[in-house]
């Protein structure tokens, strides 16, 4: 009772009787909306459901009708390649053409549903090159394309050109220390060139490299002592550094043809007529006037060199050097000298 009259109690509170029609109507209310959600909720599961299967199903179609299409476009043979070479040449062995068959046949029997993810590669053709006979071997030969490195064997001449251009270039352009490296190379694979050799001593010497320019002509004419050429060339360079008795000890070192080497002779007798050998010094003025007899220089010169040391040996010069001498001061000069010497012979005597 108790539990009825807190009931009633509570009931009468809302404003509501315990058993109204109200009450029942707000009790049915409430139990069909709640099933209704349930019923709602249930359809909204099953559409869900119905599009997700619908959804599935036509991609599943979309996929079997593009593998479909494509598998009904595929070849179920692929075509061979043939390579471009006679068949009479070379023929493939019959093992290994039922093996080539088989292995296309098991490619063309794959599974139609898998086609989609298969990439199908055609064999690739092998071309085999036809062996090179002993009759064609070096007709039908063609070049491999590679390209090897051969080392191609100078002559000491040719290397020595190079060297040449390499050092005239240098030069020209100023670059003294490289082109006398070039004139030393090239010397060194062509030691008997003389071109080269003066070229070399001449840049030397130009750039204050005395010692060395002389170093450079000594090795010439060691090399070769019949040419007279480096031995003046150095004796004009000692004469230059105010070294004239070395120039001269140099050039009397060797005594070659005054017809063939007339600078040579020249040079020697005028160093020693100037240091004094004036017996040298005639004596190769001598060899001057047999080379050339006409020149009547020759005959001054040994004119000159007589008058220090025989006086009248020396009146008989200038009286042949008179005669062959136009040009007026110098025969006022020889004219003078033999009256000196015509004038001390009395004196002499006496």
């Amino acid at each position: 009772m108790s539990v009825i009259n807190k009931v009633l109690k509570d009931l009468d509170r809302r404003g509501q009787q315990p058993f109204s029609k109200n009450a029942a109507s707000s009790a049915v209310e409430r139990r069909g909306s709640h099933r209704f959600g349930l019923w709602l909720l249930a359809s909204l599961i099953v559409i869900t459901l119905a599009l997700v299967f619908f959804w599935w199903q036509s991609s599943d179609d979309d996929v079997m009708t593009v593998t479909e299409s494509e598998a009904a476009d595929m070849p179920l043979t692929q075509e061979r390649v043939e390579p471009l070479v006679d068949s009479s040449a070379f023929t493939v062995p019959t093992e290994r053409a039922e093996t080539e068959k088989t292995s296309l046949r098991e490619q063309t029997s794959i599974d139609q549903n898998n086609l989609a993810s298969v990439v199908v590669s055609e064999p690739k053709a092998v071309e085999e090159e036809p062996k090179l006979t002993a009759d064609n071997s070096s007709e039908g030969a063609e070049p491999s394309g590679e390209f090897s490195k051969q080392p191609v064997q100078l002559s000491p001449t040719e290397i020595a050109e190079q060297h040449i251009e390499k050092a005239q270039k240098a030069q020209q352009q100023g670059r003294l220390t490289s082109a006398e490296e070039h004139w030393r190379k090239a010397l060194a694979v062509t030691p008997d060139n003389k071109n080269v050799r003066k070229k070399l001593a001449a840049l030397q010497f130009g750039r204050n490299k005395v010692s060395q320019a002389l170093t450079t002509l000594e090795a010439g004419f060691k090399r070769d002592p019949s040419d007279f050429e480096f031995r003046l060339l150095s004796a004009r360079i000692l004469e230059k550094e105010a070294r004239p008795a070395a120039a001269l000890s140099l050039l009397k070192q060797a005594t070659p043809s005054a017809t063939n080497y007339p600078d040579y002779v020249q040079k020697k007798a005028l160093l020693a007529q100037e240091m004094g050998d004036y017996q040298t010094a005639a004596n190769t003025y001598q060899l001057l006037i047999v080379a050339e007899p006409a020149q009547g220089r020759w005959y001054l010169g040994k004119a000159l060199a007589q008058q220090e040391f025989a006086p009248q040996t020396a009146l008989a010069s200038y009286e042949e050097a008179l005669t062959r001498i136009t040009h007026r001061p110098t025969v006022e000069f020889i004219n003078q000298q033999i009256a000196l010497l015509e004038a001390s012979e009395p004196a002499g005597e006496q």
